[in-house]
């Protein structure tokens, strides 16, 4: 029962150091490849940043 236990855990454990290790290598893939012009940068992250004038603070 304890064997099965500790195997359980560890396989989890193992499964969620492989995809933290997967997603990191990932991210830096990415981010080496907007560095190198391979893949473009979002214009708006989250919608949110608007810089035109004719937003209603802007004073147009």
């Amino acid at each position: 029962m304890e064997t099965a236990l500790v195997l359980g855990i560890g396989g989890v454990v193992l499964l969620v150091l492989a995809l933290l290790a997967t997603f990191v290598l990932l991210g830096r893939r990415v981010r080496r490849g907007r560095a190198e012009g391979r893949y473009q940068y979002r214009a708006k992250p989250n919608g949110t940043y608007d810089n035109s004038s004719s937003c209603a603070g802007g004073g147009g």
